[in-house]
């Protein structure tokens, strides 16, 4: 860095550390990701590449693209997590995809 860039630098440390930022106005849903998408295409970046790292894993069973999955919490004993722990490192899939397997497993014989 030359000498001619530190006071430059200098002062957008200085902005950044203490200016005020106030929105114009608050955007949301479409409006904010139009707003958002224009930015980053401003900046010269692949938003079609963003997406496709970022876009979230689809949905269970199909759905609208943006919805979530339903969810299910349950507790379960300390040898539970114990077994799925090394379940999950044997078969090298997630503990989320052992329980749906098993859930299902379950639900098809009891019915």
């Amino acid at each position: 860095m030359t000498d001619k860039q530190l006071p430059h630098e200098d002062s957008l440390v200085e902005w950044a550390e203490n200016a005020e930022l106030k929105p114009r106005r608050v955007r949301r849903g479409n409006d904010a990701a139009a707003a958002g998408r224009a930015l980053l295409e401003a900046a010269g970046v692949d938003v079609e590449q963003v997406e496709r790292n970022v876009g979230g894993r689809p949905r269970l069973g199909g759905g609208p693209k943006g919805t979530r999955s339903p969810r299910l919490n349950v507790a379960i004993s300390e040898n539970l997590d114990l077994l799925l722990d090394e379940l999950e490192k044997q078969r090298g899939v997630s503990r989320s995809t052992l329980v749906r397997e098993a859930l299902d497993r379950y639900l098809r014989d009891a019915g």
